[in-house]
Formats: structure tokens, C-alpha cells, sequence
């Protein structure tokens, strides 16, 4: 069904302002756009969507979440306490709140085949995906033996068995490989500050991975981690988190080697920092409802230290995607806004830049530049309006009225 769209500004992903005014839709996808009023005499009969109090953005894309998780408690342990079944409810549910939230495509970064199969090989599974956002699935990360995330069952140590688990990713249809690159602090036993491939491993993934014409998404927690996926050919790094052992205190601290980086000044590659995993851990502090201890003051001190990491890589001219973590922790799926305000009021992006992290950058981080991310001519009708104009307050994107999703009305 034709539709003309009428809004009080749209915004243009390459100008980074509030253009334009109407939009034409056809079958999902976008066939014009300009003055809403020029528009209406040239399709006098066209339906309108009335939106005109309203600004339209492309629908946010969350290149990082986590399904099956779930956020507010001991994420590990309810994942192995619940069955298959729970998972794909749980999923599905998560999935839904995300779109509500605003986000129109979604990267899974780490969930059981169990579900991968269930969606993309199951009459019911497919049903239910065509009413969620766009799916992007990993299945389980590729791990070392006994690394994080090796619960969901994607662990590999030989050339063998790395480049089988490309194969079973594409035969299972998932659309990137994520592989972990360090330890994580979600899993029993991973220590985050080790790492667990080299470039050897990461380089064997990297060539399987194109090969099978999927992306990859490198979890990096350490620096080495950072430098050895750049120079394995991850299409994007994952957290970028610097970190190491803090000897005095024996907490997680962040350390930007910057001189290590100088080689690769110039490349535009993709990076998720994560800002929002874990941010409500000291909602507390910053509310002002108790002060903070030694404790808390360091991992203060370590937010802003991301920060500054994030202005170093788009400072070489690396890209930042917006990716939340969502379902680890106290990272929840409605709260893709935040990491944009994170990037905003945090690490002093600018608000068009902002919202490109997480719509056009997206959008090729998983390959779908073509067809995602923007509203222009071709592209497909993924949008959502806002009451504010966001780029003067970025927090206007946590209050998403309306969201169409190939062209249909989903909020």
C-alpha cells in the first residue's frame, strides 16, 4: 500500500539536519521524498500518514545485544537455569522491547544455535521474525576452550575446528561470526585482562568469514586484544576496553596505549565501545542518594577513561557503531538511547554524528549500507518519530512515539 508520510522535519543522514517534510512510500520501501505539500498535489490519492508535529529519523540500529539474557541479576546463572524453550520466549520478548524502544535492526552477538535455527528454520520462528526487527544473528561466539561465552557452544582452538565453525554459521545462515578475542567478566573462570586468540586465530576467522560472505565482530577487553583483531581484519572490535589489573586495588582499569595504534591512523574501521553496559551499576552515586566510596570513585574515574578512548579511535578516523550489551548485567533492551547520550554528553560527539553511529554506520557494520540506515530513495521505509528535534537534545530518542518498519506500523 502506497502511503505519503508528512513530518515536521526528516532527518538527512549526509547533511546531518532536518530536511525535507513528506516521504512516499511503496511497498516498504522509499520512492521519494521532499516538500510534503509539493508532494500531496503530485499524489492527491495517496493515504497519508500524519506525523507533522513530529520528527522522522531512520530506525535505530543496536549492533550489539544478547538475545537470550536477562538483564537485572545474575545473567549467567538464569541463562543456565532456564531451558531452550525459556531462551527463544526470552529472546523474542527481548526483541519486541527493542523494537518498541526504536531499534529497527538488531546484530545478536552471542546466543545458542538453538535459536539461530529456530528463526531462520521453523514456519513458526520465521512467522514471529517478520513482526520483530531486523535480525542479525552470530550464534554462539567463537571461543577458545573453557573462554567466555563458551556455555553457549561455540568453542574452537585448531585451524580445523575455527574454520568448521564458519561453516556451521553459514549453514545455519547467521550473518557475522563474533569471535572472542579476550576473556569477559560474565563468565565463571574468564579472566577479562587475557587474552584467548592471537592474530593467527583471528586472521583464520577473518578469511573463513569471507569466504562464507559473513562479518566479524571481535570482543576485545585487553589492548592487545584491540591491536591483534586490526591486524587479523575484524570488520569491527568489540568494547575496546584497554583493560588491565590494577595492582593496588585489584579492579579492572583501563589503559590506551596510543603509540600502538599510530599504525592504523586513517582506517575506517568499525568500533562498538559499550558505554552503557553496566552504566545503572552506579546510578546511586550519580543520583546523589550515597556518596561514593574509594571504590566507586575509581570505576568513575574508568567511565571517563572510556570516554577518552572513544575520542582516540574516531581521532585516527575508526567509526563508532551503537551497540549496548543488552541482557548482561543492568544492560536492558530499551535503552538504546543512552549509549547515544553516553557518546553525546560523555564523550562530546555531536548529535548528528551521534545518531549516523546509529543508523549509517550501522547499517554497514552489517553489511546492509544499500538498504538500511538512511531515508532516501530505495532504501527501505525503517523510521521512527520523536516529539523533539533530537539533534538540539539527544535524550528526545528515549521517548520514541511511533515506530513503521518496512513500511508498516509496529508502534
Amino acid at each position: 500500500m502506497d502511503r505519503l508520510v508528512h513530518a515536521k522535519g526528516i532527518f538527512d543522514s549526509k547533511k546531518c539536519v532536518m530536511d525535507d517534510t513528506g516521504l512516499l512510500i511503496q511497498d516498504g520501501v522509499i520512492k521519494g521524498r521532499g516538500d510534503f505539500e509539493e508532494m500531496k498535489v503530485r499524489w492527491p490519492d495517496v493515504p497519508v500518514l500524519d506525523y507533522r508535529e513530529e520528527y522522522i529519523l531512520p530506525g535505530l540500529i543496536n549492533t550489539h545485544v544478547h538475545l537470550e539474557f536477562k538483564p537485572g541479576g545474575d545473567t549467567y546463572q538464569t541463562y543456565r537455569n532456564e531451558s531452550d524453550q525459556e531462551h527463544i520466549r526470552g529472546a523474542v520478548e527481548a526483541a519486541k522491547c527493542l523494537r518498541h524502544s526504536g531499534v529497527t535492526a538488531v546484530r545478536d552477538a552471542g546466543s545458542s544455535m538453538e535459536l539461530v535455527k529456530w528463526l531462520k528454520k521453523t514456519e513458526k520462528g520465521r512467522r514471529e521474525a517478520a513482526h520483530l526487527p531486523r535480525l542479525f544473528l552470530s550464534g554462539p561466539p567463537v571461543t577458545a576452550r573453557g573462554g567466555h561465552l563458551g556455555f553457549l557452544g561455540g568453542e574452537a582452538q585448531t585451524r580445523g575446528e575455527l574454520e568448521a565453525e564458519a561453516v556451521k554459521r553459514r549453514e545455519n545462515e547467521c550473518s557475522c561470526i563474533k569471535m572472542i578475542v579476550s576473556g569477559g567478566q560474565l563468565t565463571p573462570g574468564s579472566v577479562p585482562e587475557r587474552d584467548s586468540y592471537g592474530k593467527q586465530e583471528i586472521c583464520i576467522l577473518t578469511r573463513a568469514a569471507k569466504k562464507e560472505k559473513m562479518k566479524t565482530a571481535a570482543h576485545c577487553l585487553t589492548m592487545d586484544s584491540l591491536v591483534h583483531a586490526m591486524e587479523g581484519g575484524a570488520d569491527s572490535i568489540e568494547h575496546c576496553a584497554c583493560f588491565k589489573r590494577n595492582e593496588k586495588n585489584g579492579l579492572l582499569e583501563r589503559v590506551y596505549e596510543p603509540e600502538r595504534m599510530k599504525a592504523f591512523e586513517g582506517d575506517p574501521r568499525f568500533f562498538m565501545p559499550g558505554l552503557s553496559n553496566n552504566y545503572h551499576l552506579l546510578d546511586h552515586v550519580r543520583n546523589g542518594i550515597q556518596k561514593a566510596d574509594a571504590r566507586e570513585r575509581f570505576l568513575l574515574d574508568q567511565e571517563q577513561k572510556a570516554f577518552e578512548i572513544v575520542n582516540r579511535l574516531t581521532g585516527l578516523g575508526m567509526r563508532p557503531t551503537v551497540g549496548t550489551d543488552g541482557g548482561c548485567g543492568l544492560t536492558y533492551f530499551d535503552e538504546t538511547w543512552l549509549e547515544l547520550e553516553l557518546l553525546v554528553k560523555g564523550c562530546g560527539m555531536d548529535c548528528g554524528a551521534a545518531i549516523k553511529a546509529a543508523t549509517c554506520h550501522g547499517a554497514e557494520a552489517l553489511g546492509r549500507e544499500a538498504d538500511l540506515g538512511s531515508l532516501k530513495e530505495g532504501y527501505a521505509a525503517d523510521f521512527i518519530t520523536v516529539s523533539a528535534d533530537p539533534l538540539k537534545d539527544i535524550k528526545a530518542l528515549a521517548a520514541v512515539n511511533h515506530v513503521i518498519l518496512g513500511g508498516n506500523i509496529v508502534k
